[in-house]
């Protein structure tokens, strides 16, 4: 006799859910606009709004919502492609449902000054895998995202990140250095969401705080005892039904309601699913390009203070720092004060902000440096320029003041002017060092 089928609302219910919408973001490197059937543009979702005024994501409508200045960053068709028809995922083998792949590059200018570096970064921008977790029991729902946000190599033989890379176009690749996709994802319950544990540490905890804390951290390992504390630094305010954790694995939202779903118009929660597949999943896109291009600067900053700075590469690094930091770094959405915030609490949780002034402070450093170097090196060229002309100057004018200025005379001129150099030379090291390094110098270039 088989056994009797779970309660609708159990932990073990597959039917207890229903959105487990998700966005995943893999750093890649980009080296052509992908073909068919990518599109240029962002991918766009029609939101049905209860009073009829229904909202499309489209490019223009992203930047009249927040800010211009982010069009030509993230939305322009020369950086961003997208595709959500013809898409053949396979099977995936931790079961994630794609519907829809974007890719987004850094400009032409950042392009630019990676050039003008010599570097090869290992990722030029980021990957959107859109979709949703498999239809398992919500309880199974922390390891599905885990296994789903795995793209280590190491793990389960490479299969998590191999499904990954095939869902790429020719000329895109996953970075080398990925390991866990950063990811966005929202969870509501047709009834009252399940509890997902009823040990005795979990307690005095409520069913939403469980779940973002499990789905935060994609395990079924137990919370610390410092788990309390470390929720409350993690929670991210929203309004009404919802509650969220973000941080540096990702954004994390639940409801709190019964949902009655999707197909019910002007259902609130379809407000929150549009919300989070574009502009909160564009805020951790903008913060993983970020951590793109600074992972990039410390690595030209790296090669240089191996060598012997010079002031010409160290001032264009300056300059192209500071570029960025009006550029991509200041980019902001405009008024919508929320999305900034995961863009900001993304980039504090990743150290961005501390990684950022680093580079300024080691760029500084090195122009310090190089300003000193060049300063004694045009003193010690002065002084050299002195001990050489002094003796020459003094020579030659005790050969014209002989009475007899002889082509002999001048010849013992010559050599007392030479010996004096090379007296100086040994008395002075300092002038030996100045013209071994003009020869190291010279053989360098």
């Amino acid at each position: 006799m088989s056994g009797a089928a779970p309660d609708s609302g159990s932990a073990q219910d597959p039917r207890a859910l229903v959105r487990r919408d998700t966005v995943l973001i893999v750093a890649v490197q980009i080296d052509a606009p992908p073909p068919a059937p990518f599109a240029a543009g962002p991918l766009v979702r029609r939101w049905q709004r209860a009073d009829g005024n229904d909202v499309y994501s489209t490019a223009t409508r992203r930047a009249e919502y927040t800010s211009q200045r982010l069009a030509p960053l993230m939305w322009d068709a020369t950086v961003r492609w997208h595709a959500d028809e013809r898409l053949d995922p396979g099977t995936a083998p931790h079961g994630f449902e794609l519907t829809a792949v974007e890719l987004i590059r850094l400009n032409d200018s950042v392009l630019d000054m990676f050039r003008r570096m010599g570097a090869s970064p290992e990722a030029n921008g980021v990957a959107l895998l859109h979709g949703r977790l498999p239809a398992l029991p919500p309880a199974h729902m922390p390891t599905a995202l885990r296994q789903c946000a795995d793209v280590d190599a190491h793990h389960a033989g490479g299969a998590y990140r191999d499904w990954a890379a095939r869902q790429l176009p020719p000329g895109c690749r996953l970075s080398a250095t990925e390991r866990e996709a950063v990811y966005c994802t929202f969870i509501t319950a047709r009834d009252d969401l399940p509890r997902l544990n009823q040990g005795a540490r979990h307690a005095s905890w409520s069913t939403v705080d469980q779940w973002l804390w499990r789905m935060y951290h994609a395990s079924d390992f137990e919370p610390g005892d410092e788990a309390p504390d470390e929720l409350a630094s993690l929670r991210f305010r929203l309004r009404n039904n919802v509650r969220g954790v973000l941080g540096l694995r990702g954004l994390v939202l639940v409801g709190t309601e019964p949902d009655p779903g999707p197909d019910e118009r002007g259902n609130y929660y379809n407000g929150t699913t549009h919300h989070l597949t574009s502009l909160y999943a564009d805020a951790l896109a903008l913060a993983r390009l970020h951590q793109v291009v600074l992972t990039a600067f410390g690595t030209e900053v790296a090669r240089i203070a191996e060598g012997q700075p010079k002031r010409r590469e160290v001032g264009q690094l300056e300059r192209d720092l500071l570029v960025f930091r009006r550029g991509y770094w200041s980019a902001g959405f405009g008024r919508q004060d929320t999305v900034d915030a995961v863009t900001r609490t993304w980039q504090r949780a990743a150290g961005l902000p501390e990684t950022l002034q680093s580079l300024k402070e080691d760029l500084g450093e090195f122009s310090r440096q190089v300003q000193a170097a060049e300063t004694e090196m045009s003193n010690a060229i002065l002084g050299l320029l002195a001990a050489i002309g002094l003796p020459f100057g003094v020579g030659l004018a005790i050969w014209q003041g002989l009475s007899s200025s002889s082509l002999t005379g001048l010849g013992w001129s010559l050599g007392g002017i030479g010996v004096a150099i090379v007296l100086l030379l040994v008395i002075f090291p300092g002038l030996h060092r100045l013209l071994l390094e003009l020869w190291r110098d010279r053989r360098r270039e």
